[in-house]
């Protein structure tokens, strides 16, 4: 069927699967962010004002606590996070 002969009805219920679809999507991606951080972490995000280092202090179930430069603290999506690697 084509979007085009859909009733309203149809193209209601339509976009509320897509919605959840992505609703499901986006929870994955932050499940599989979380799994890979851990409390002490080095990350890196981009921030309003450049690329921010700090160290994961909490992890939430939807964000997490990063003490970034100067003390400041940054509440941030775990997919916008990337771990640093320490060199020795």
């Amino acid at each position: 069927m084509r979007i085009d002969d859909m009733s309203i009805d149809q193209l209601l219920e339509l976009n509320q699967h897509i919605c959840q679809r992505i609703d499901e999507l986006q929870e994955q991606e932050t499940l599989h962010a979380i799994s890979q951080l851990r409390v002490g972490m080095k990350v890196t995000f981009q921030g309003r004002e450049g690329p921010v280092l700090g160290i994961v202090t909490k992890i939430n179930r939807k964000s997490v606590i990063v003490l970034g430069d100067g003390r400041k603290q940054y509440k941030v999506s775990p997919e916008l996070l990337r771990p640093l690697l320490d060199v020795k």
